[in-house]
């Protein structure tokens, strides 16, 4: 009975398929955190086959044996992990990362119904990405193809200075009024 839809576990490097079956059935969650597998050398994280189970998972940071708290790194080393995997593993696209770092995490802490996606209903929870001009990330993102590259290189490239501005429940929490546009700063 300790085990619920509530209950997230960190990293499950090494489940069973007993393990899983019983997460699955429990509702619970897990919180990946690759950075920190990674600095340990604990393993590679089985996500396909977390998935195929049913089992809830979303990116978090674990800065006990991670190096940092930003999902965009989290993200990055997802993806990598994933690829390392070589057939086990689940491929993720950029999209799939975003899905991690917000939808997903707001499911695995019983939040969905108010935060992790930018919907009627929900509080506004956002992260402004908007790079220094001249960075690297901000060349990156003048040559995207498309909203999924242009994604993808957020990920890639992306780190806390290039963010703007942070919003928890419609308020601005981190702003930098130096770097926002005119109608924003009068806001702040």
């Amino acid at each position: 009975g300790l085990v619920g839809r509530r209950s997230v576990f960190a990293h499950n490097v090494h489940p069973t398929h007993d393990e899983l079956v019983d997460l699955a059935a429990a509702g619970a969650g897990v919180a990946h955190c690759p950075t920190s597998n990674a600095a340990l050398g604990s393993g590679l994280f089985p996500l396909r086959t977390h998935v195929e189970h049913g089992v809830r998972v979303a990116l978090g940071s674990d800065v006990g044996a991670g190096t940092g708290l930003s999902l965009l790194k989290e993200g990055l080393q997802a993806y990598f992990m994933q690829q390392l995997l070589a057939g086990e593993g689940l491929p993720l696209g950029s999209a799939h990362l975003l899905h991690l770092a917000t939808a997903a995490g707001a499911d695995v802490l019983g939040l969905g119904d108010t935060v992790g996606q930018l919907s009627v209903g929900h509080d506004f929870d956002a992260v402004w990405v908007r790079p220094p001009t001249g960075s690297t990330l901000d060349v990156a993102l003048r040559h995207a193809r498309s909203e999924e590259d242009a994604l993808a290189k957020v990920f890639a490239l992306g780190t806390p200075t290039d963010v703007r501005a942070t919003w928890v429940g419609g308020c601005p929490v981190k702003a930098d009024p130096t770097r926002l546009p005119d109608p924003y700063t009068a806001a702040l």
